[in-house]
């Protein structure tokens, strides 16, 4: 069985992710898609040219604009994620038996890599630092990121790596529970007001009168591990063309007060009552929940992308919606056919603003229309550009699209910018045989810029990646290169590119080997701290590279795919792959390994900090780790 290309959420997203999905599913005796030789009115896919080859400077590895355009100062939002507050000393909470591990999915081929000497894990630390030490700790993490800006980094201090995952039946060393989740997991877990809500498959039976496959969203109390309750959603009749098999839910939850919003496997967005049935209400209008016992989610509404809109989505409806004022923001990932020939709904929205409280529409929009590459399964983010706002889509022609927030005042969206993240000599070809991606990362918002990356189907193999660094306060088309009026293609005076980090090293400097890939797909969604991104490849190679020039200082080989994205917290970046481990590096110009810990199955999801605990999902069981000192 095959697996889905959004494991994540988004991972992302991903979820989730980073959120995410393997299809695996181009016929090779399909037709290539052709390259459109227009763009539409608000994005467009990239006709092939005559660029000069190569996109790096010899010597840093980037291409850099000879006048980078003038940053004006950070936006009002803080980027880093959330509030400091003090904690209470929380009451120790009692061990749950941990559930069988799943058995590990069969590895995927991994790609021939250069070896590289792994520095020495930390010493142990000592007995005072066991079970953590005293630092700063900050509270939930309501959303994908932990912030509409979507950079994954956590103010929380005094994070110890004295934890150990158990093996087995057994708990292992400073886990405060262990609860068992689906048979494949890519939803990141988010925290809010006493709760962890991970999306999953059916796997881990809560509710008895389901036995088949379905989408999940799991509630526990935060505390104790102890289940509270379950969305069921049933899967789509028209099978994995629309809701691929075993993925479960893959969107991360979005939590504000005492509402959640998530996007289901049946293509929906739903507004769910945190508290389910426990109030004895069912809140909202929506009345029509097939299961209303305690056990199960209280739906307050709920918007069907398929039925109300004519989406149709490939092989999973996965982004990460994000709340601003009284709207919520998302992807629909409408998408191609079964045959990968054809965008059956081009007409059908892409981007959507909802009323966060009744679900009504406020604007919609169908960029890129029938040039979508295969699906859009990335999530929205949220920027504050010199006191006003914008809205970032990554559209599934591989464009970065930012938007107004109120849109037009007609019900369309109303465009700010949009930025072409493939070199306009890039080529669209089925099952990753091509060069041109699209975007299944989340965009980061960062100092009145955004920073992305562009990948495929981890089953399309490696291939050459792409991330750029975007200038958010120009106004129109501001890709490197736009048309020359003569089927070429010439630079852009009004180019955003603040600097780009990809193709391949022409001359052998960086990676010591002539024509090797600098930068390769990536489903990833970097992190930014203390001037350093962060940006890990599906390969399995994290790359820190300068926030300010995207110099290169180090590249880090963790010898399995990665799926999920970083987290940097208390000077250490935190990443899982597919081996099941999770590497903590070192934060900093220096590359180093601090620690590895090894769970029970594949991470394709990203660790959550909150409230002086981390939240890790592997495959089939969330952890929360006791990381600060009680």
């Amino acid at each position: 069985m095959k697996k889905l290309l959004i494991r994540f959420a988004l991972l992302n997203s991903f979820a989730c992710c980073a959120v995410m999905m393997t299809t695996g599913c181009e016929s090779k005796d399909s037709a290539t898609k052709p390259a459109p030789g227009t763009e539409t009115e608000l994005g467009g896919a990239a006709p092939l040219g005559e660029p000069e080859a190569g996109s790096t400077t010899a010597e840093a590895g980037v291409d850099v604009p000879d006048a980078k355009p003038e940053m004006k100062p950070g936006p009002a939002l803080d980027p880093d994620g959330n509030p400091v507050e003090t904690k209470p000393e929380p009451e120790k909470p009692k061990a749950e038996t941990k559930p069988k591990a799943e058995p590990k999915p069969k590895a995927e081929p991994k790609p021939e890599k250069t070896s590289e000497t792994k520095p020495a894990p930390a010493k142990a630390e000592s007995k005072t630092a066991a079970a953590g030490k005293k630092g700063t700790i900050t509270g939930d993490w309501a959303m994908w990121g932990g912030h509409p800006s979507r950079n994954m980094v956590n103010k929380t201090t005094g994070v110890s790596l004295n934890f150990k995952p158990g093996e087995g039946d057994e708990k292992g060393e400073n886990i405060n529970w262990v609860a068992k989740l689906g048979s494949q997991t890519y939803g990141n877990p988010v925290v809010a007001n006493g709760q962890v809500y991970v999306g999953t498959n059916n796997g881990g039976k809560y509710r008895p009168q389901y036995e088949d496959d379905l989408g999940v969203v799991l509630c526990f109390d935060e505390k104790t591990g102890a289940f509270k309750w379950q969305l069921s959603r049933e899967k789509l009749p028209q099978g994995r063309v629309n809701d691929w098999p075993e993925q479960g839910i893959c969107a991360a939850p979005c939590v504000e007060g005492d509402r959640v919003w998530v996007v289901t496997n049946r293509c929906e967005l739903m507004c769910l009552d945190a508290d389910g049935f426990y109030d004895n209400e069912n809140d909202g209008p929506y009345k029509d929940e097939k299961d209303t016992d305690k056990q199960d989610a209280d739906i307050i509404w709920s918007l069907d992308m398929i039925e109300d809109l004519g989406v149709f989505p490939h092989n999973l409806a996965t982004s990460s919606p994000v709340v601003h004022g009284d709207y919520v923001y998302l992807l629909t990932s409408n998408g191609v056919d079964e045959a990968h020939l054809e965008v059956p709904a081009p007409r059908a929205p892409c981007f959507l603003a909802v009323n966060k409280k009744t679900g009504e529409i406020l604007w919609e929009d169908n960029s890129p229309f029938d040039q979508i590459l295969h699906g859009q399964w990335s999530s929205p983010a949220i920027g504050e550009v010199n006191g006003k706002t914008q809205i970032y889509f990554p559209g599934g022609d591989g464009w970065l699209y930012a938007f107004s927030p109120e849109g037009d005042g007609d019900g369309n969206a109303k465009l700010i910018w949009k930025f072409d993240l493939n070199p306009k000599d890039s080529k669209w070809e089925l099952g990753g045989r091509g060069t041109r991606n699209a975007i299944i990362s989340t965009p980061v918002f960062k100092d009145n810029s955004v920073v992305l990356g562009v990948g495929q189907d981890p089953e399309h193999g490696e291939g050459v990646g792409h991330i750029y660094r975007i200038d958010a306060t120009k106004t129109g088309d501001i890709s490197p290169q736009i048309s020359d009026g003569k089927d070429g293609w010439k630079d852009n005076p009004n180019s955003g590119q603040i600097w780009h980090y990809g193709g391949e090293d022409v001359d052998g400097k960086l990676t010591g080997k002539k024509g090797d890939l600098l930068f390769r797909r990536t489903m990833s969604t970097v992190a930014i701290d203390d001037g350093l991104v962060y940006a890990p490849d599906l390969s399995g190679f994290v790359h820190c590279l300068d926030f300010a020039t995207g110099k290169r200082y180090w590249e880090y080989d963790m010898f399995a795919a990665c799926w999920g994205s970083p987290m940097v917290v208390d000077g250490k970046v935190f990443i899982g792959n597919e081996d099941g481990m999770l590497i903590i590096l070192k934060a900093g110009k220096e590359k180093k390994l601090l620690d590895e810990k090894t769970f029970n199955s594949s991470i394709y999801s990203t660790p959550t900090f909150a409230n002086g605990k981390m939240f890790v999902s592997d495959r089939s069981q969330l952890y929360s780790i006791q990381v600060t000192e009680e």
